[in-house]
């Protein structure tokens, strides 16, 4: 644990001391900080619009800083050969990858902690209530998608270069809506696509396809991160209490799941790269 940890605040300093990070807060605090001057949609109209901008804005920066440095971690490594060191060491290819993981995350947190007292800032200058409940609820949330994109991420860097892998976990991210309608479209187009039927434990024969069973499986493996996203009911919270904490729960184990399936993937692929 203690090799974890040293690997982990390396990435964390390192990250912190990194312009980026700081480029792309700077960038949001400006949009947020102009959301929160525009005053002519009335009191109630600017107090959602600031949400909606602010939330929509933390989330999506969050994100690319995470998946950024996450892409960069592993071949960074190689391609600076100071892994060979490291791993020269009494340090395991799981304890390396699992402090990278921790350090990358670390970061996550770092960074969307600036957002979160950026947004409270804003919210007590509009004046405006928050529900504690479910603004604490979309925080935990994120900070689980967050960790999916991250895993993601790294298991995409060690498949593909970096600039793909930083592309498509930003376009699974962002695009999570848009990828779960697609993905129902084409489930009805070729859900028919090759037949053939299977015997069940009953003894009775249920039609299938090639097509559904395809479908199915990419059904699970793009994570559907739309799920931890509340902050469609943080800006009408008038209307919406906290969400069940057997359904944050479930959530919770969804997005370990994915962590788990990612960062499986992550050690078999780095624990086959050749040193």
């Amino acid at each position: 644990m203690r090799s974890i940890w040293l690997i982990a605040k390396t990435v964390l300093i390192e990250a912190v001391r990194r312009k980026e990070i700081y480029v792309i807060v700077l960038v949001a605090v400006g949009i947020i900080m102009m959301t929160g001057t525009v005053k002519f949609f009335g009191y109630e109209g600017m107090n959602k619009f600031y949400r909606d901008v602010s939330l929509k804005i933390m989330n999506l920066t969050a994100a690319l800083t995470v998946v950024v440095l996450a892409a960069r971690q592993l071949p960074r490594e190689f391609e600076k050969r100071t892994i060979y060191p490291l791993l020269a060491k009494p340090v395991g290819r799981s304890a390396f990858l699992a402090g990278k993981y921790l350090g990358v995350v670390l970061a996550g947190i770092f960074c969307y902690g600036l957002f979160i007292i950026l947004f409270l800032g804003g919210m007590r200058f509009l004046g405006a209530s928050l529900n504690w409940g479910l603004f604490g609820q979309t925080v935990f949330l994120q900070m689980l998608a967050l960790c999916v994109v991250a895993s993601m991420a790294f298991m995409l860097s060690l498949l593909f270069n970096v600039d793909a892998a930083i592309t498509v976990t930003i376009l699974v991210f962002a695009l999570g809506g848009a990828l779960s309608a697609a993905i129902d479209y084409i489930y009805d187009s070729v859900r028919d696509l090759i037949p053939f039927t299977t015997p069940w434990l009953d003894g009775h024969w249920y039609a299938t396809s090639l097509g559904d069973i395809f479908m199915r499986i990419l059904n699970l493996v793009v994570p559907q991160l739309t799920l931890f996203d509340l902050s469609g009911k943080l800006i009408h919270e008038s209307v919406w209490d906290p969400v069940s904490m057997t359904v944050i729960g479930q959530l919770a184990l969804y997005a370990g799941a994915y962590m788990v399936l990612f960062l499986g993937a992550s050690h078999l692929l780095f624990a086959r790269r050749p040193l």
